[in-house]
C-alpha cells in the first residue's frame, strides 16, 4: 500500500496532537484534583457525581432551615418561661391582696406592681426574632401582636398561622405559636365575658373589662350576650345622655334597662356582672358585652388590677374582690398549665430538630466519602501517567521530525 506524503504529515500531526491533548488532560486533573473533568471522561460517574452534589446542595439549605428553626424555637421557650415567671409572681400577689387586713390603699400598691407584671409580660408576647418579625404574630410578623389600647387593654393584632419549615426531605417543623391560641384563648375558671367597642361608634367613649358581681345571676344569664347602645338624650327627661341594655340574641331590652341615665365611670350592674363605660359616648354607639368560657392573660392581669384600684372596702365590694381573686388564682393557673403544655411541645421540636441535624451530619459524612471517591483524583496514578504520557509525547514528536526527513524530496 503506498502511502502519500500527505497522509504521513497527518498521521504524524494526529499522534502528537492525541499525546498532547492527554498530558493536558492530565495536569488539569492533578491541577485541580478532580478525575471527571467532563462527562465524557466517566458518564456513569459523572451522573452519580451530579446527584450527590444536588443531594449535598439541598442538605446545606435544610441545614440553614435547622439553624432557623432552633433559633426561634430557643427564644420562644426563653419568652415562655419568663411569662411562666410572672404568672407566678401574680399568683402570689393575688394571694397577698386576699389578706382581709389590707385596705384600698394597700391594694393600690399590689395594683402597681400587677401594672409593672403586665407591661413586662406583654413586652415577652411581642417578643422578635432573629430576622426581626415578632415571635407570636402568626403569619403577620410584621405587625405588633399586643396594642395597647385606649383604656390600657390589649388586642391582638396577629392572626392565627402557625410557621413550618422543612429541616429534611419528609420533616418540617413548627417554628412558632400565635399569641391568640397560646394568650388570648386561654380557658377561663368560670364562664366569663368579653367587652368590645363597635369600631363604628361615633363618640370617645371605652368600657372596661368589668367584673361578675354575683356568680348564680351570671350563670342563669349565660351565654346570652349583651348590647349597650346610647340613645337620643331626648328620650329621657330632663334631656341627658343615657342607654338601653338589650339581650344580644332577640334585641329584647332588660329588665330595668331602658334608657337609663349615663353617669361616666358609674358601674352599670345587669345580669350578675358589672362594668364601666366612661368617655362622651354619641347617640348610636354600641359596647358589647359577650359570653365567653375563654379569658386573655392579658385581660386577667388587667382585670386584677382594676379590681385592686378600683374595688373599695365595704361589703359588697369585698364580695366581688374575692370573686376575683379566686377566679384570678383559677385563671392565672389555666394560663401556666397552657403555656407549659406549648413549652413541652417546643422542646419536642428542638429535640427533632437536633435529631435530623444529627443524622444530616452522617449522611453529609457518607456522601462526601462516596463524592471522594468518584470525583478525586489519584495523584500517585495521575503523576505515573502523566510521566508516559509527557514522554509518549516527546516520542511522537521525535519520530515526526525523523519520519519528516524521509521524504522523497529530501533526496532532490
Amino acid at each position: 500500500m503506498r502511502i502519500s506524503t500527505l497522509q504521513s504529515f497527518n498521521k504524524g500531526l494526529n499522534s502528537i496532537l492525541d499525546n498532547q491533548n492527554q498530558v493536558n488532560n492530565t495536569q488539569q486533573q492533578v491541577s485541580t484534583g478532580r478525575r471527571v473533568l467532563t462527562p465524557a471522561d466517566d458518564p456513569i460517574a459523572a451522573t452519580k457525581i451530579l446527584q450527590l452534589q444536588q443531594d449535598q446542595a439541598l442538605r446545606e439549605q435544610f441545614g440553614k432551615n435547622m439553624t432557623g428553626a432552633q433559633g426561634r424555637l430557643t427564644l420562644e421557650e426563653t419568652q415562655l418561661a419568663g411569662i411562666t415567671d410572672n404568672l407566678t409572681r401574680l399568683k402570689e400577689l393575688t394571694v397577698k391582696a386576699g389578706d382581709g387586713s389590707m385596705t384600698i390603699t394597700d391594694r393600690q400598691a399590689i395594683a402597681a406592681e400587677v401594672r409593672e407584671i403586665l407591661g413586662a409580660t406583654v413586652d415577652l408576647m411581642n417578643s422578635k426574632d432573629a430576622g426581626g418579625e415578632y415571635l407570636f404574630g402568626g403569619f403577620k410578623g410584621g405587625t405588633l401582636p399586643f396594642q395597647e389600647n385606649e383604656n390600657g387593654r390589649y388586642d391582638y393584632a396577629g392572626d392565627e398561622g402557625q410557621r413550618f419549615l422543612t429541616i429534611a426531605s419528609s420533616t418540617t417543623v413548627a417554628t412558632g405559636d400565635n399569641g391568640k391560641n397560646l394568650f388570648v384563648d386561654v380557658q377561663s375558671a368560670d364562664n366569663t365575658f368579653n367587652t368590645t367597642v363597635n369600631p363604628l361608634n361615633e363618640g370617645t367613649a371605652f368600657i372596661n373589662p368589668g367584673f361578675v358581681v354575683d356568680e348564680e345571676k351570671y350563670q342563669e344569664f349565660y351565654p346570652e350576650d349583651l348590647v349597650i347602645t346610647f340613645n337620643a338624650d331626648s328620650a329621657i327627661t330632663p334631656p341627658g345622655k343615657n342607654y338601653t341594655i338589650r339581650q344580644a340574641s332577640d334585641g329584647r331590652v332588660v329588665e330595668g334597662m331602658s334608657a337609663q341615665a349615663y353617669s361616666e365611670g358609674t358601674e352599670i350592674v345587669v345580669a350578675g356582672i358589672a362594668v364601666k363605660v366612661s368617655g362622651q359616648p354619641e347617640p348610636g354607639d354600641e359596647f358589647l358585652v359577650n359570653s365567653s368560657e375563654k379569658q386573655s392573660i392579658t385581660d386577667t392581669i388587667y382585670r386584677l388590677m382594676d379590681g385592686l384600684n378600683n374595688l373599695e372596702d365595704n361589703p359588697t365590694d369585698s364580695a366581688t374582690l374575692t370573686n376575683l381573686l379566686e377566679d384570678t388564682l383559677n385563671n392565672l393557673a389555666f394560663a401556666q398549665s397552657s403555656i407549659s403544655q406549648v413549652r413541652s411541645e417546643v422542646g419536642a421540636r428542638l429535640n427533632v430538630v437536633e435529631n435530623t441535624e444529627g443524622l444530616s451530619a452522617d449522611i453529609d459524612l457518607v456522601s462526601k466519602e462516596i463524592l471522594s471517591k468518584l470525583s478525586d483524583v489519584d495523584f500517585a496514578e495521575a503523576v505515573s501517567r502523566l510521566s508516559l504520557q509527557s514522554f509518549l509525547l516527546e516520542t511522537a514528536q521525535q519520530s515526526y521530525a525523523k519520519i519528516q526527513n524521509l521524504s522523497l524530496f529530501n533526496q532532490i
